[in-house]
C-alpha cells in the first residue's frame, strides 16, 4: 500500500522506522507546508518520495491508499476528513480530535465509506501498564483514587509553540487512554486547569486534571511539559492506585510495588516487549486495513476524546463539566 505522511516533524521519524519495519506500507508522499522539514525526513531515512505541500496535491495522481496523519491536533479533523473523503484509509496521531462531537462524525465517515480510521493508543495498549491494571483489579474492586505524575522535558516547542493547552491536549490524553483501562465506570464530571510556566521557558506549562467516577472512583492526574530533564518520568507516567485496604504504584520500566495486610512487597514487572510500544500499535493498525471484517478501531477511543473535550472545556471556562456520554451504537 502507498502511503502519504502528512506532516514531517519529530514524531515522522518514529512512524517511518515503523512502516519500514511492518514492509506492508510503502512511504509515497511527504506533505508538509515546509520543503525543508519534508527533504530533511527523506534524506535521513533514505526515502524515495514525492514531495507536495498540501493534502489535496498528494491525493491526486499518487494513487495514496493510506494517510497517516501526523499533524498538530487541531489539524485532526481537517485532515481526517479530506483523507476519508478522497478514499484513502487514515492512521493518526492522538488525539483523534480535540472534540468528541467531530470525533464521532469521522468515524461515521469512515464506517460509511467502509474505510479504516485509526488512532494511536499505545500507552493505554502498553503491555506493563495493563499488567499493573490486572494487578489491581486482584487486589481489590473499585472505586478506587488513582492519580498519575507525567513530567517531560520539552527542550524545543515545535508545533507546541502558541498551542492552546498543549499538555492537556497532547500529555494528558495518554492518561485518558490509560485510566479507561483502569476504571470501567462511566466518568460523570472533569476539572482541569492548564497554566503556562514560562519562567522555565515560553513553551513550558503544567495541567492539573480530576476526573469523578459514577461508581465513586476519582483520578487525579499531573502532567507538565518541562525544561529539565533531571527529575522527568517516562511518558506513560508514574502511577498510584488506593482501593479498601491496599495501594499499589507503577512507573515506566519498574517493578508493581504492592502495600496490603500482608506489607509492602513488589510484583515482577512483565518483560519488556522486544519492539516499542508504538512500533506495535502501528503494526495492529495496519493489520486492521488487511481484516476486511473489521470494525473502525477509532471508535474505542471515542470515550478517550470524551474526557479530553470535557477537560479542554473546564480549562477554558473555570469550571467543573460534565462528561458527554458516548452512544454505544453511532446512526
Amino acid at each position: 500500500m502507498k502511503a502519504a505522511v502528512v506532516g514531517c516533524g519529530t514524531i515522522a521519524g518514529r512512524w517511518i522506522r515503523s512502516l519500514a519495519a511492518d514492509g506492508r506500507v510503502s512511504v509515497d508522499v511527504l506533505v508538509d507546508p515546509d520543503r525543508a522539514a519534508a527533504e530533511h525526513l527523506a534524506e535521513r531515512y533514505d526515502l524515495n518520495a514525492a514531495y507536495a505541500p498540501t493534502l489535496e496535491q498528494a491525493l491526486n495522481g499518487h494513487g495514496v491508499d493510506v494517510v497517516v496523519n501526523l499533524t498538530p491536533p487541531q489539524l485532526h479533523l481537517q485532515t481526517c476528513r479530506t483523507a476519508l473523503e478522497a478514499g484513502a484509509h487514515v492512521l493518526t496521531e492522538k488525539p483523534l480530535t480535540l472534540r468528541l462531537t467531530d470525533a464521532i462524525a469521522l468515524v461515521q465517515l469512515a464506517q460509511r465509506k467502509g474505510l479504516v480510521l485509526a488512532v494511536m493508543q499505545n500507552r493505554g495498549n502498553d503491555p506493563q501498564f495493563l499488567a499493573f491494571r490486572d494487578q489491581v483489579h486482584l487486589l481489590g474492586r473499585p472505586p478506587y483514587l488513582v492519580t498519575a505524575d507525567t513530567l517531560v522535558p520539552l527542550h524545543a516547542p515545535g508545533f507546541r509553540q502558541g498551542q492552546q493547552l498543549p499538555v492537556t491536549s497532547d500529555l494528558a490524553v495518554h492518561a485518558f487512554d490509560q485510566v479507561r483501562a483502569l476504571i470501567t465506570a462511566q466518568p460523570v464530571e472533569v476539572t482541569c486547569v492548564e497554566t503556562p510556566v514560562r519562567f522555565l521557558d515560553t513553551h513550558c506549562a503544567a495541567t492539573a486534571i480530576t476526573v469523578r467516577f459514577a461508581d465513586g472512583s476519582l483520578f487525579n492526574y499531573r502532567g507538565a511539559f518541562t525544561a529539565s530533564s533531571g527529575l522527568r518520568t517516562d511518558a506513560g507516567g508514574s502511577w498510584r492506585v488506593e482501593g479498601r485496604g491496599f495501594a499499589a504504584s507503577w512507573t515506566v520500566g519498574a517493578d508493581i510495588t504492592i502495600a496490603d495486610s500482608s506489607g509492602t512487597h513488589t510484583a515482577e514487572r512483565p518483560a519488556q516487549p522486544e519492539v516499542p510500544g508504538y512500533q506495535l500499535c502501528i503494526a495492529e493498525m495496519i493489520d486492521t486495513i488487511h481484516r476486511s471484517d473489521s470494525t473502525c478501531p477509532a471508535a474505542d477511543n471515542l470515550p478517550s476524546i470524551a474526557l479530553l473535550d470535557a477537560a479542554i472545556t473546564s480549562a477554558h471556562g473555570r469550571r467543573p463539566v460534565l462528561v458527554h456520554r458516548v452512544p454505544q451504537r453511532l446512526p
